[in-house]
């Protein structure tokens, strides 16, 4: 989920005139000032190539069918001497309560403490403890947002108090599959990059989304409303897909609590809706959207506006019409946000239709779609880490300060307010290094389970490895897009 916009002031008119004279190609994306690559773009795109490439004929050479259709092996955890020490100290109980303090924490927060995004707790706590930490979490540890959700806690709780609640009013409608879930994630992105938001309007968002939750649970009941319409509960649980921990709060035993190979659940699932897919694809199209839209490109194709549409629609140039076309922009920019995942799907159908067309596959395209759907995972991952993960370092690391003063009153509750409260910036060189490398290993991982899955699909291997060869080509592109972004210069700068 996108989050740097959060902690950037809505573009003004000193800004939007900044953006038209930005420095040149040689700052990267992603830092607070111009950074020159240590080699030049090119060579970094031609390097992944030609590692994507290498990683396609390794797989395709030792990969074969026969450890394809092995099942996926797990040690099952959940009997285990020190899982049942933690259990008696009831700690995952503690969690819950945890989970549900936190939320009221953030409304409240935000409603009475200072309207300062740096000092009140709920920005921090929320777009990135919450938002980013945990997904990063629940990557590596599993789905353990599936018990500590604190809007099903609040739902239970009520339920307890109000027989029925929890059963819902109406049978939901098949129909409807994950389309509310995704509404609602975009409604969340246009909240993060557009809605400008500050501890007051977080907490009030906070409090709708919480009256959301309590009246679909009313109406569909709470199995239903937190498996296909909570976002952040979908979000989540494709995201425990690739952590090598898996937790299954409805198991019992040993099988409670697994461990396996990281990426084994991507091989034992597939998509099983259209709105799923997109919904899958939103992930990836939001923070690649978030990272350009923050890029001088972005920025000057509407002002400074190369096209002259813009001109001759407002009838002025565009910085002198910027009080009006502001409104507009906005609306510009939302529009993508809503077009971004179908772009994402119209790649993805074309070089699948590729690989069905190579194969002379009978499967039609949108059953190979829902297949391969969950390859794409690891790509989600590292496009959302190497996009945020500084901002962690940068202000995540001050919720040790704001936990002891929570409100901005001035309050040194545990002795930390004073601690950790200038950012921990890493070398630039380093923060690209990782970047690079972390989306090239994210391509590779997907190139190994798309063409893991292709094994299961086809009859032969050699189909199978035909059938990647578009998906590889997408890959490709993906991470010359991906890099693309990241090298570009910032507003600004």
């Amino acid at each position: 989920m996108p989050a740097s916009a959060t902690w950037k002031s809505t573009p003004g008119p000193k800004l939007a005139a900044l953006a038209l004279f930005s420095a040149g190609e040689a700052a990267a994306h992603s830092f607070a000032q111009p950074y020159q690559l240590p080699m030049p773009y090119w060579m970094y795109i031609y390097g992944a190539v030609a590692a994507l490439a290498l990683s396609f004929v390794v797989v395709g050479l030792f990969v074969g069918a026969g450890a394809a259709n092995q099942p996926a092996q797990s040690l099952p955890l959940g009997d285990s001497r020190a899982i049942k020490a933690l259990r008696r100290l009831r700690l995952l109980h503690i969690a819950k309560l945890l989970s549900v303090m936190a939320l009221l924490l953030c409304i409240a927060s935000g409603l009475l403490g200072t309207r300062d995004p740096y000092r009140n707790i709920n920005m921090t706590f929320f777009w990135l403890v919450f938002a980013l930490g945990f997904s990063y979490f629940t990557a590596l540890f599993g789905n353990w947002y599936a018990v500590l959700n604190p809007w099903k806690l609040l739902a239970e709780g009520v339920g307890k108090c109000c027989r029925n609640f929890i059963r819902g009013r109406f049978r939901y409608p098949p129909q409807l599959a994950y389309w509310p879930a995704l509404a609602l994630y975009m409604a969340f992105i246009w909240l993060e990059l557009l809605g400008n938001t500050r501890p007051f309007s977080l907490s009030v968002a906070l409090l709708v989304y919480s009256l959301i939750n309590l009246a679909g649970v009313y109406l569909v009941g709470l199995r239903s409303w937190f498996q296909y319409c909570e976002f952040f509960a979908v979000f989540m649980r494709l995201l425990a897909l690739l952590a090598p921990l898996r937790y299954r709060p409805d198991a019992t035993g040993p099988q409670r609590l697994c461990l396996r190979w990281p990426g084994a659940g991507i091989l034992e699932e597939r998509a099983e809706h259209f709105s799923l897919l997109l919904f899958l694809l939103f992930m990836l199209s939001s923070t690649a959207f978030d990272g350009l839209r923050e890029t001088a490109l972005w920025f000057n194709l509407f002002w400074k506006d190369p096209t002259g549409i813009v001109e001759w629609l407002a009838g002025k140039q565009p910085m002198l019409a910027y009080p009006w076309l502001r409104p507009w922009y906005v609306l510009y920019e939302s529009l993508w946000i809503v077009a971004s995942p179908f772009l994402y799907l119209a790649l993805f159908w074309l070089f699948l239709g590729l690989g069905k067309w190579l194969t002379r596959s009978p499967m039609p395209v949108s059953q190979l779609a829902l297949h391969f759907a969950y390859s794409l995972l690891p790509i989600v991952l590292v496009y959302h880490f190497t996009h945020y993960y500084t901002l962690l370092l940068s202000q995540g690391v001050k919720i040790r300060a704001l936990i002891s003063d929570p409100f901005g009153w001035g309050w040194d509750l545990f002795g930390t307010a004073h601690t950790l409260r200038a950012p921990l910036l890493p070398d630039m060189g380093l923060v690209w290094n990782i970047q690079v490398w972390m989306i090239l290993l994210g391509h590779v991982a997907s190139v190994y389970l798309a063409h893991r899955i292709a094994l299961q699909l086809f009859p032969s291997q050699r189909q199978a490895t035909l059938s990647q060869l578009p998906m590889l080509m997408l890959m490709v592109l993906f991470t010359g897009a991906g890099l693309w972004i990241l090298a570009q210069p910032l507003q600004g700068n």
